[in-house]
């Protein structure tokens, strides 16, 4: 029997809590969907397991990354656009809009999504993304080594030929794991995808 189960906010969750409760088991659900929240949720957990002062450590340790890295891309002399690929085409393609940490990691990296006008993650449209023309393309889609890999799905797109990001091969695929999950990781994904776009090894 666990001390506690730790869940993250989906349409079943309340469910499974009340019957987690029912049976003397305590159960956390987080909801984390801006960079405020990620650092919300690291200190609630903190505090029901006793590691406060760890919490607070990693915590205070992601704003000194995420500050190196926005005075880093205060250097980057133009401004480019990004689109995120959250869910391929296949599926029906969904991004990121303002509201949430991969919006607010494009910023720290000194790029402007393109959907940044959108609220949340949300059903986009091809045509949409044509018209808003991002320089740099990341899809963080899974890939299990079968048919083409999410990069060369993107640059077989016939309609996306013109897109400047097609155009110039800045096309990048990042582990979701990395980027999508509210956890200390998205300090990783940020430096991966500003080391991407500006060609950093």
């Amino acid at each position: 029997k666990p001390d506690l189960v730790v869940m993250t906010m989906m349409s079943q969750s309340m469910d499974i809590k009340t019957q987690l409760n029912a049976v003397g088991i305590p159960v956390i659900v987080t909801n984390a969907s801006s960079i405020e929240q990620v650092y919300e949720a690291i200190s609630l957990l903190g505090k029901a397991t006793s590691r406060d002062e760890k919490a607070e450590e990693i915590i205070s340790n992601m704003k000194e990354s995420f500050d190196a890295l926005s005075k880093k891309s205060e250097a980057v002399s133009k401004k480019e656009s990004i689109y995120f690929e959250v869910s391929p085409l296949e599926y029906g393609l969904w991004s990121t809009g303002k509201g949430t940490f991969m919006d607010e990691i494009a910023n720290i990296c000194g790029l402007n999504n393109v959907f940044n006008d959108i609220e949340g993650w949300k059903e986009v449209s091809q045509e949409q993304v044509l018209e808003r023309n991002p320089d740099n393309i990341v899809t963080i889609t899974m890939y299990f080594g079968e048919g083409p890999t999410p990069v060369e799905e993107i640059l077989a797109r016939e309609a996306w030929s013109n897109v400047t990001a097609v155009k110039n091969n800045k096309i990048f695929s990042i582990d979701g794991d990395l980027l999508s999950r509210p956890s200390p990781r998205l300090v990783e994904g940020a430096q991966e995808l500003f080391n991407l776009v500006y060609k950093i090894n």
